[in-house]
């Protein structure tokens, strides 16, 4: 079937009945990209991401409310965009590692450094 001019005609008039825009749908994660700012100066404050979390779903409805890992991911996703440091660091170590373990070249298995045996009270037959 070839198109015709009726049929551009009926698309243009169709197109500009369209004219005005559907409301675009908020996702939780849009949500939560704007609202970064609070969330980061609350954090700054000293608030803990699982009492923002709680707050933040006593606004929500039952259908909406954010889990609290998937939060996690929002507010890191939403913070990179928006170009701001963490305000406190999400790992553990803050030193380097531990000097005394080596790593074995041979079979890549760590290697310890032996105890004293004088220390083992198993072969000195005494009271602990």
């Amino acid at each position: 079937m070839a198109l015709k001019t009726e049929h551009l005609k009926n698309a243009k008039a169709a197109l500009k009945s369209m004219s005005t825009r559907r409301e675009k749908k908020l996702t939780k994660a849009d949500f939560i990209a704007s609202l970064i700012g609070d969330i980061h100066a609350k954090m700054a404050d000293g608030f803990s991401l699982e009492e923002i979390c709680e707050e933040l779903n006593t606004t929500l409805p039952d259908h909406g409310k954010l889990n609290m890992n998937t939060f996690k991911t929002y507010v890191r996703k939403a913070r990179i965009e928006a170009g701001m440091a963490p305000t406190r660091s999400w790992t553990r170590r803050i030193g380097p590692a531990d000097p005394e373990t080596k790593i074995t070249p041979i079979k890549g298995r760590t290697e310890v450094p032996k105890e004293d045996p004088a220390s083992d009270f198993r072969d000195q037959g005494g009271e602990l």
